[in-house]
């Protein structure tokens, strides 16, 4: 930070960055150096005196180009690790030493074709097998080297680049009008820029009117996080590594604090679990009520459902080694006998062998669930327009339809549109508003209940036991989630009954009175440091904010930090508040982006994950080492909508979203609650308070027994934001 003046335009790439290519090519040129040397003066040649006269004097010209490069690659390497991110004074002279090697990288391409005339005229009547294989040698790594560089070159490209230089010396001199042209057309630019990279990565899928509007929606708020920053990749990577210690940091500051508060007995904060503050008002899940262990049952319960939604990809994944077996014998395209599947389901848009549907049953089939009827299966996938199914739940007497959540290009598409839009309800009070993208899911789902007369086939399916009076309930896991909570909005007017569950939820999905009325029919899951229920586009402004701040504050150089960050357990690079080094660092001038580093994004309107939540927590025994198994503790407890705020960064934070994973934290939770029931006797050991752990998720610290996640509520004060079970 910031990107690489060179030829007069700003590329993608810091001065930081080339540490590691500059390694690259050092060892590849002095591997080949001392192999070209031995070879030209360790072995004899053979009779054809004017190939081996030429490969010799070919191979000594080499020579010198391989020395030059080495000592080009030399200094980029160590100007590279000089000063720090933002701190780029020692690093100026890096452009020059480009432009040097770049210099030699003409002459090296000159070689490459000499090398090959060599290899044209000489190959086939020289005799000398050495000189062949050498030349063949110079030759392959000449063009390694220059389609490596022109790789690399391609993508650190700036479409803006050009721009972007002229803006940032227009403003030094102070042309307003000039200023104002020239950063229109980098905004312009910028997004533009973004939807070509989004078209190319939906090449294969086809355009319709709606994708291509969402391409523009996307591009536009990329366009706008990224404004007024000058930053390149790395320092992102750089950024999180930073973000991520200072986290820590901070809990292991508030945690010393609780230490130093208990000798009074004023300690607010107990632990923190998965990141996330205890104190003596969180209130836990108590599975000894029988009314919360029949809810928390029904939670479980329905995940199948979400997971099942998934299809065969998440089917085989879950089983690698029977799953592709159970569904080849069931598969109409390769199974000679009937299928055991025989009863009517309507199918749209499956593959040829009807392998999602088959997926499906196969799924509640091996959990024993064969009062489960589907009824209709949508397997069509577009933007804004998500696949679901909706089944007939024999054994709980409820219609159920599943969502499925981000499978494909075109559903990343829907979960970045994520503007707030109205609410299509009638008889709200105030303004209701939520994800767009989702929202449109909701509406085109409904629109399809309706057109095709789904619900009603499935409240007919079976008079005889009595499907007409079934309730419903609406499930779905991450985009799935959102829109199953929006649509449960838009069918609870004709199903005032309704019940949702939502499983790792956005947190960008709805405002505050919305999210308020939601948690009378909405109960959401969220496991540990789960990314995506801390996501939304109010949530990047802070994110943004803070990943800037911990940039501007370091000292460090980007390699140091990076490495410090791929430790079991890292080595923090946060300077201390009072580090001169910070404050007062020679020539410190931060090389900004054309506009002020601290400029916000534009205001956008807060959203929150929906209805009540149970957050499923989990801490880390205290480990010697980073290559301990040992299982964490699972707890559930009630989360506040609004404690979703902060992104937790943590190498579980992308694990804990999966379906199959968040199915895990529920049920470890349960296990652990009949483990302790079943034997009264087993208890724990506390060992110190406020104990941080291992890496890996999650902060140790053993609460007092009566405050564990199996305890009764009466040993709880209640949470002034946490609901009612």
């Amino acid at each position: 930070m910031p990107g690489m003046v060179v030829f007069r335009r700003r590329w993608s790439v810091g001065s930081d960055d080339l540490v590691l290519p500059a390694l690259f090519l050092f060892l590849l040129h002095s591997t080949w150096l001392v192999v070209l040397s031995v070879v030209l003066f360790g072995l004899p040649y053979g009779p054809a005196p004017q190939c081996s006269i030429t490969l010799v004097d070919h191979g000594r010209g080499y020579l010198g180009i391989l020395v030059s490069c080495l000592i080009c690659e030399s200094a980029i390497m160590w100007l590279s690790m000089r000063g720090s991110i933002l701190y780029t004074e020692p690093r100026e002279a890096v452009q020059y030493v480009l432009y040097i090697r770049l210099a030699i990288l003409l002459v090296e391409l000159v070689y490459a074709v000499v090398g090959i005339a060599w290899l044209v005229q000489y190959y086939h009547p020289c005799a000398d097998t050495t000189a062949k294989n050498i030349t063949l040698g110079i030759v392959a790594c000449n063009w390694l080297v220059i389609f490596s560089v022109c790789f690399t070159l391609m993508c650190t490209f700036d479409p803006t680049g050009r721009t972007f230089v002229q803006l940032k010396t227009t403003r030094r001199r102070q042309r307003n009008l000039t200023t104002y042209t020239l950063r229109h057309r980098l905004e312009e630019g910028q997004a533009s820029s973004w939807s070509r990279r989004l078209k190319f990565f939906m090449c294969c899928t086809r355009a319709q009117d709606s994708q291509s509007d969402a391409y523009s929606e996307i591009a536009s708020l990329f366009a706008e996080f990224f404004r007024d920053l000058d930053i390149v990749p790395s320092d992102i990577i750089a950024g999180l590594v930073l973000l991520r210690q200072r986290q820590r940091a901070k809990r292991t500051a508030t945690l010393d604090q609780v230490r130093e508060r208990e000798k009074t007995g004023n300690n607010d904060i107990l632990a923190f679990l998965s990141g996330m503050p205890v104190t003596r008002n969180t209130k836990y899940l108590d599975l000894k009520n029988s009314m919360e262990m029949h809810m928390y049952r029904e939670v479980c319960y329905y995940m199948l459902f979400a997971l099942a939604a998934y299809g065969w990809p998440m089917y085989l994944m879950r089983k690698p080694a029977c799953g592709l077996c159970r569904l080849a014998s069931t598969c109409p395209c390769l199974s000679l006998s009937p299928s055991r599947f025989s009863q009517s389901v309507t199918v749209e848009e499956d593959n040829c062998c009807g392998c999602n549907v088959l997926a499906i049953r196969r799924h509640f089939l091996d959990e024993q669930l064969r009062d489960v009827d589907v009824v209709y299966t949508s397997c069509h996938d577009a933007v804004y327009e998500t696949p679901f199914f909706v089944a007939v739940d024999h054994g709980k007497k409820k219609i159920v339809i599943s969502i499925r959540g981000t499978l494909s290009p075109k559903d990343a598409l829907t979960d970045l549109t994520g503007d707030a839009e109205r609410l299509p309800v009638e008889g709200q009070h105030g303004t209701w508003l939520g994800h767009k993208g989702m929202v449109y899911s909701a509406e085109y789902i409904k629109k399809k209940l309706e057109q095709e007369m789904i619900l009603s086939q499935a409240f007919g399916r079976d008079l005889v036991r009595g499907t007409k009076h079934y309730g419903l309930v609406v499930v779905g896991h991450s985009l799935g989630a959102g829109t199953a909570a929006i649509l449960s909005f838009l069918l609870r007017p004709q199903y005032p009954s309704l019940r949702c569950f939502s499983y790792s939820p956005p947190g960008g999905l709805l405002s505050e009175d919305a999210m308020e009325y939601s948690k009378e029919f909405v109960t959401s899951v969220v496991l540990g440091k789960d990314l995506v229920p801390r996501i939304g586009l109010s949530q990047l402004e802070g994110f943004r904010r803070h990943l800037l701040e911990v940039l501007q504050k370091s000292n460090k150089p980007k390699w140091r930090i990076i490495m410090g960050g791929t430790k079991c357990i890292p080595k923090s690079e946060l300077p201390s508040d009072d580090d001169p080094a910070v404050t007062s660092a020679p020539g410190s001038r931060l090389w900004l982006h054309p506009s002020d580093l601290s400029i916000a994004l534009s205001a956008s309107t807060p959203l929150y994950p929906p209805g009540r939540i149970i957050h499923v927590v989990h801490n880390h025994p205290p480990e010697s080492c980073c290559c301990s198994e040992e299982e964490p503790t699972y707890s559930a407890l009630w989360g506040d909508n609004r404690a979703f705020d902060e992104v937790i960064i943590s190498p579980a934070m992308l694990n804990e979203h999966l379906p199959h994973i968040v199915m895990g934290g529920l049920n470890k939770v349960m296990e652990r609650f009949l483990l302790e029931t079943s034997d009264p006797s087993t208890e724990q050991a506390e060992p110190e308070r406020g104990e941080v752990g291992a890496e890996g998720g999650a902060d140790w610290a053993v609460l007092p027994p009566q405050q564990c996640a199996i305890a009764p509520s009466s040993h709880l004060s209640p949470s002034p934001h946490a609901p009612s079970p």
